[in-house]
């Protein structure tokens, strides 16, 4: 599956196009690489996401098949770090 479907399905991000643009601006890295939203992945790959408001890093546990809810598409990823970041800084 490709990266920004994944991104997309599990409701990280709203659109496709959001992920591609953060994938673009070098944001997102697979496996502690930069990567395009076209990389192919797969489970048990750990995905690092830098947003406006936080860090994440995942472990993926399965693809979903359908789009999700953020919280409902937890079940497809483990979250291995999270941070908030400051509004102010």
């Amino acid at each position: 599956m490709r990266l920004d479907v994944f991104l997309k399905r599990v409701g990280l991000v709203k659109q496709r196009t959001q992920a591609k643009l953060i994938c673009d601006r070098g944001r997102v890295t697979v496996d502690g690489n930069k990567a395009k939203a076209g990389k192919e992945i797969g489970a048990g790959r750990v995905i690092g996401l830098d947003l406006s408001r936080e860090y994440l890093e995942i472990n993926i546990i399965d693809l979903p098949d359908r789009n999700f809810k953020r919280q409902q598409g937890e079940v497809f990823y483990r979250v291995v770090r999270h941070e908030e970041k400051d509004r102010y800084a």
